[in-house]
């Protein structure tokens, strides 16, 4: 019965953000609002950049197949926005993260990481293409699954996956499916819900009758669904198993690159002395991120 009630509430919570709720970041400054629209002729193909640190170089592919997060990071480096931040959050055998724009005028500051720009992006979440293989690149999100956020990312190093870990992943993957075909089965009744919604707080029947069309239409999406469960391939469960990555994370984030060199200043960064929440104890500095328009060509 519990489970029942977590989920109704759950599924309810879930159709009010689908109404148009914007997710709603911790803190905004002028600086972060200030961000130009740079790249107004975005290429429809894969970019790259070099992002120069206090302890070497990395180059990063940007996937031609997710534009909404390959363009905004793209605008951010023409902005600059990246020079002169920190590495906030390094964890070995995990992943390395930046993105605060605080970081630059307090480097000491004790919340670096809770601070973000004010606009987010779509996700563009695709497991079945991208996933968080080791080196990947990826867009942190305070609401994920629906809006990455607009500035923040993280890159993976992580550590060589078992079998159980894949199942797991999988199967956070396929729920994550079904409650997306809800939310399609749903709509046309929509407006209904919410009335019920609205009265099932003062009618028992109400909310009775709420529950049983939500438990009838979650039905309807597994049905949907069935025979159309995610699984790895067999050249992602190697490259899980054998080379490493953060596959429990494929469900809910944007994988939109790839480390293409500087793997091993990233494995250097990710173990770096660090406090227990992940932040380096000696600052890890972002020199600056350019655009490389002609490599590998």
């Amino acid at each position: 019965m519990k489970r029942t009630l977590f989920l109704l509430f759950f599924l309810l919570a879930m159709i009010l953000v689908s109404c148009g709720n914007q997710p709603v970041k911790e803190e905004v400054n002028d600086n972060a609002s200030m961000i130009k629209e740079l790249n107004v002729n975005s290429p429809d193909s894969d970019q790259y950049v070099l992002m120069a640190t206090n302890m070497g170089d990395i180059v990063i592919k940007l996937y031609r197949e997710t534009p909404g997060h390959r363009k905004n990071f793209i605008n951010l480096v023409m902005n600059g926005f990246y020079d002169g931040q920190l590495f906030y959050r390094v964890k070995k055998d995990m992943l390395i993260q930046a993105g605060d724009y605080t970081s630059k005028s307090n480097p000491n500051g004790a919340d670096l990481g809770v601070t973000d720009v004010d606009f987010t992006v779509r996700s563009e979440i695709d497991p079945y293409k991208r996933y968080h293989k080791r080196g990947a690149l990826a867009a942190a999100s305070f609401n994920k699954g629906d809006f990455s956020s607009g500035a923040h990312f993280y890159i993976v190093t992580g550590k060589p996956a078992l079998e159980n870990d894949l199942k797991l992943s999988e199967r956070k993957i396929n729920e994550e499916l079904v409650n997306k075909k809800f939310f399609e089965v749903q709509e046309p009744y929509r407006q209904q819900m919410h009335r019920l919604n609205n009265a099932a707080e003062y009618d028992v029947k109400k909310k009775e009758e709420l529950s049983k069309l939500v438990a009838k239409l979650m039905a309807e999406a597994r049905a949907a669904m069935k025979g159309k469960e995610f699984t790895y391939s067999k050249e992602q469960r190697r490259m899980y198993m054998k080379t490493g990555g953060l596959p429990h994370l494929d469900a809910h984030y944007t994988v939109f690159g790839e480390v293409v060199e500087g793997m091993d200043i990233v494995d250097a960064i990710s173990k770096a002395d660090a406090t227990s929440k992940g932040r380096p104890r000696n600052h890890i500095v972002i020199k600056k991120v350019t655009i490389l328009d002609n490599y590998g060509k």
